[in-house]
């Protein structure tokens, strides 16, 4: 009996799905567990490719992690991500991928061993919190808007009334003039208000330096209302294959934050420049928002990213930062962040690097290796 037939033999009535692959996905063993899972018969799943059902938005991640295994950069990799099944219906599992060898003689074709733990419905209830953070975050900017959009309308109408009662031509044609500048200030708010809404399918190239500013333009009010002084650095205009909405949400987030943590006032510098993805030398960019705010203490800085934990009290739903570090993780990204806890000269800064590629990002060579 070979190798293969008695791990698979072995697994057969595990509790957890099981499939023994050729590095092209190619099902050679698996067990009835993950044909339920994907909701296959069990013949069925033995003459499928385990890649080809995997969701198009996942095969990047799982492309760039088998890559590495298959150069020997790593041993063995855990990735969350979803099969479709027949009905075209996503199903979320948690796989750990291995190399095994059945043989000396087989030595030169190895196959993969998949563990497949069946997390829909916990998947599920973190994407109902990620919207709610994502309904919290658009709260965070209401005030502010509303305040942006009053101040140019309260103008309109002391133009308008001012034209109404000109004493000629020409005074009138220039109180008009000054309030339409103002109803285009109002233009402007809303139209970067409801792209923070606007999402694609599919992640697209888009301008770093100007979601940054679609964002920045929503905090004008906030800032002025907490005294907080904004500088802007922009070393270049980098493009970055993202989804949009989640990227504003990010830098709502962190900007949130760093008003929050100056409530005597401060000054928040926001820094956009090329960069490079130190785990790959990728080229990128490197995006960095520092407030001189009272800074964090050493628990927040180890609990930060955990769901729920929040310094806020009552107001904090905790799910900030945790929704924060997804999105970074969803693009492919990293997170640095340096933190002082001085009442005078403290800070914190976020360090956010993407590789340009983010969230479309996919290992180069793997189509070469397995063609």
């Amino acid at each position: 009996m070979t190798m293969h037939r008695q791990i698979g033999e072995c697994f057969a009535h595990a509790a957890t799905g099981f499939a023994l692959t050729d590095v092209k996905g190619n099902v050679i063993h698996a067990n009835e567990t993950l044909a339920r899972i994907i909701d296959l018969s069990l013949s069925e799943i033995r003459n499928t490719n385990l890649f080809d059902l995997t969701h198009p938005e996942d095969q990047v991640r799982h492309y760039k992690l088998l890559d590495q295994l298959l150069h020997g950069e790593i041993r063995g990799f855990v990735i969350e991500k979803r099969y479709v099944r027949r009905n075209g219906d996503p199903i979320w599992v948690r796989n750990s991928v291995s190399l095994v060898d059945d043989d000396e003689k087989e030595a030169e074709a190895p196959h993969l061993i998949s563990i497949s733990e069946d997390i829909h419905q916990r998947k599920c209830a973190e994407r109902i919190l990620e919207q709610q953070e994502q309904m919290a975050a658009i709260g965070r900017l209401t005030s502010s808007i509303v305040h942006e959009i009053n101040n140019p309308l309260e103008a309109v109408l002391n133009l308008l009334f001012l034209a109404r009662h000109a004493a000629d031509l020409s005074s009138t044609q220039r109180y008009v003039k000054d309030a339409e500048e103002e109803l285009g200030r109002v233009c402007e708010i809303t139209m970067h208000g409801l792209q923070f809404h606007r999402q694609p399918s599919i992640p697209v190239s888009t301008n770093v330096v100007e979601l940054l500013e679609s964002v920045l333009a929503l905090f004008k009010g906030k800032f002025r209302m907490a005294g907080v002084g904004l500088e802007l650095k922009v070393d270049d205009g980098p493009e970055l294959m993202c989804f949009a909405g989640e990227m504003r949400q990010v830098f709502v987030n962190l900007i949130a934050n760093a008003i929050e943590s100056m409530p005597e006032g401060g000054r928040l510098t926001v820094r956009l420049r090329p960069g490079t993805d130190w785990r790959s030398n990728d080229p990128g960019v490197r995006i960095t928002i520092a407030d001189t705010g009272y800074g964090m203490s050493p628990e927040t800085r180890d609990r930060m990213y955990d769901a729920f934990y929040t310094t806020k009290g009552p107001g904090g739903s905790g799910l900030g930062l945790w929704v924060t570090a997804n999105i970074v993780r969803k693009h492919q990204g990293c997170i640095h962040v340096r933190s002082k806890r001085l009442v005078r000269e403290g800070g914190t800064a976020f360090t956010l690097i993407f590789p340009h590629s983010g969230a479309a990002g996919r290992a180069a060579g793997f189509q070469d290796l397995v063609a």
